[in-house]
């Protein structure tokens, strides 16, 4: 394991569930691997025809979460959060954190980036 920066966890050299190392494609059954085309788990994907997912050295959403502030302790992303308020973009294989609407004191909206 490599050390970490700030909230973001060290790599795992290899997968927890099917040991694929960094930069290599998930196995068939691998119950971490992710669609590409939904960003979610790819096990019973059978249909699906997006590329393998690679081992990066971090839990899928982990480096987003930290990205976004949405960490519930150090190195303890809120993935379900990620899960629940993030949208997938399959064109860059990642989450994207949706507008914050803000309202100011005079009541008027805005939208916070």
């Amino acid at each position: 394991m490599t050390t970490h920066t700030g909230d973001i966890t060290p790599l795992e050299l290899s997968c927890p569930d099917c040991d694929a190392g960094i930069g290599q494609a998930h196995d068939d059954r691998c119950g971490v691997a992710r669609c590409l085309a939904t960003g979610l788990q790819r096990l019973g994907h059978r249909s699906c025809r997006c590329p393998r997912d690679v081992w990066t050295g971090r839990w899928p959403g982990e480096g987003e979460c930290a990205e976004f502030g949405w960490m519930l302790g150090p190195d303890l992303p809120d993935l379900n959060r990620l899960l629940a308020t993030a949208t997938w973009d399959p064109a860059t294989r990642r989450w994207t954190r949706p507008d914050i609407i803000t309202t100011t004191t005079d009541g008027r909206g805005g939208v916070q980036r």
